[in-house]
């Protein structure tokens, strides 16, 4: 393809495209053992489940799927800002998304907070809290 130099477009299975705390996040639709409804989490909100090899994912809201991504790497420079593992970065509908990796997933997503907003279980205990 024509200007696609330095890029992978994975078309096999797909992503899933979510959304969480205003950023747009994608999964390859394979990585996905299962999708839930989330239920409440605390302050009322809803949300749903996705439960990847690694740990599962907590999110505010579904966007879709898509057949292809443009997936580039992530560049030395993007981190020194970025220090979770990635799978890499994409644009979809002219909107920048990180994509997950699903061995080893962002914080951000990884648990469920807790109504005092500390993160809950998690797939390997980082960021899980325990009360005295």
């Amino acid at each position: 393809m024509a200007g696609t130099a330095g890029l992978a477009v994975v078309g096999k299975g797909g992503y899933l495209l979510m959304r969480h705390g205003g950023a747009l996040w994608g999964v390859e639709n394979a990585a996905v053992v299962s999708l839930t409804r989330g239920g409440d989490r605390g302050g009322g909100r809803g949300g749903f489940l996705v439960a990847v090899e690694a740990a599962d994912l907590w999110i505010d809201e579904i966007v879709g799927v898509v057949a292809e991504l443009a997936v580039r790497p992530l560049t030395a420079a993007l981190c020194r800002f970025w220090p979770e593992a990635a799978g890499g970065l994409a644009v979809h509908a002219e909107m920048p998304l990180v994509v997950v990796d699903p061995r080893r997933p962002p914080r951000v997503l990884r648990g469920a907070p807790s109504g005092d907003g500390r993160v809950g279980r998690d797939g390997d205990g980082e960021g899980a809290h325990q009360d005295a």
